[in-house]
């Protein structure tokens, strides 16, 4: 904000206030009356935010430092073409057809801050998409990607609108993590904290795949 514009919100705030303390003494009823339904209206916009965070709540899983969130396995189904099975933590295991030479999940997480941090609330997390890529630049933008959704749609998004807007006592984060390469028979594990996802090999393939390709 520039100094110009700070003045003037500066200086109409304070007449603001100036003339509502004149009112006040003017008029005290009418003033009084006009704060209890600002003081209403501040409760209402309140509890339909903690309504908002609680109806968010039921889509996400609570994170509690660093855990095992899904595996991964991934096997070969023809050139570039693979079938994915993703077991997440308490849920089936899906089966998904991948295209590319690597493989990349999405994690939503939110973080809580002021009232919520007070109630212990922990930090929430849910996995968001499952996607594919080639290792080639051309392949990557000519052919065919593979994107899998994971989670549902729900309204209020308070994910999305953190990161528009900026809500109070809410962080949005964005876990996604670097993309691994695919191995017949790889296992991987898919590891959350507060901060983001790493992907760890279970198998010797999967341990295989990741030393070529740092290679």
């Amino acid at each position: 904000m520039s100094h110009t514009l700070a003045t003037i919100v500066l200086a109409a705030s304070g007449a603001v206030m100036v003339i509502a303390g004149l009112l006040f003494f003017r008029h005290p009823r009418w003033l009084l009356t006009w704060l209890k339904g600002m003081a209403v209206f501040a409760v209402i916009l309140a509890g339909l935010y903690v309504l908002a965070v609680a109806v968010n709540l039921t889509s996400y899983r609570p994170l509690v430092g660093m855990q095992t969130v899904a595996t991964i396995s991934t096997q070969r189904q023809a050139e570039q073409i693979w079938q994915v099975t993703l077991q997440s933590q308490g849920q089936i295991a899906a089966v998904r057809t991948l295209q590319g030479d690597q493989w990349q999940i999405d994690a939503r997480i939110i973080r809580f801050s002021g009232p919520f941090r007070w109630l212990d609330i922990a930090p929430g997390y849910r996995l968001e998409q499952l996607s594919g890529r080639y290792t080639s630049l051309e392949q990557e933008r000519s052919a065919p990607r593979t994107v899998i959704g994971l989670a549902g749609g729900i309204w209020p998004d308070l994910w999305q609108w953190d990161q528009q807007f900026n809500l109070p006592f809410l962080e949005a984060v964005d876990g996604s993590m670097t993309f691994m390469p695919m191995r017949d028979g790889a296992v991987f594990e898919v590891k959350l904290s507060s901060s983001g996802l790493v992907a760890v090999p279970v198998n010797d393939q999967a341990r295989a795949a990741v030393q070529f390709w740092n290679q």
